[in-house]
């Protein structure tokens, strides 16, 4: 599904509703309530710029992911676990399958990989908050 989505700019899932009001998509295979492969590929088909706070927020999210009792640091301790592996985040997204595979540790690897790629691309931009971003955020 995903390969033959690829060259699309863009879809929509249609949604059903069940009785206490929970909206769940139609589609069974590739969709954002799915494995994490699947929560790792997708993205937003229109980006928004990070902005003031967003490269803040990238950094807890790739914390978040990788969990390990990571997740239940304070937020300025999760940020500061990011930039403590800011080596294995570049090399993460530039080499991530002949490189350490850091990424690979993670709870969640492949939405790891897809924020250490976005991380990567802002932290490489002189004005990372200009960097856009299509990565959609889970809980």
């Amino acid at each position: 599904v995903a390969h033959k989505m690829k060259d699309e700019e863009g879809f929509y899932y249609p949604h059903n509703l069940d009785f206490r009001g929970r909206a769940y998509p139609m589609h069974p295979y590739l969709n954002h309530l799915g494995s994490d492969l699947c929560r790792g590929i997708l993205e937003f088909a229109e980006g928004r710029p990070l902005g003031k706070s967003g490269l803040r927020w990238l950094k807890i999210h790739l914390a978040n992911l990788f969990a390990g009792g990571i997740d239940k640091l304070s937020y300025d301790g999760r940020v500061a676990f990011v930039e403590n592996h800011l080596d294995d985040i570049f090399d993460s997204a530039e080499r991530p399958l002949e490189g350490s595979r850091w990424w690979l540790n993670a709870e969640d690897p492949f939405q790891c990989l897809a924020v250490c790629i976005n991380l990567s691309e802002a932290l490489r931009n002189p004005s990372p908050e200009t960097t856009i971003s299509h990565l959609p955020v889970h809980q």
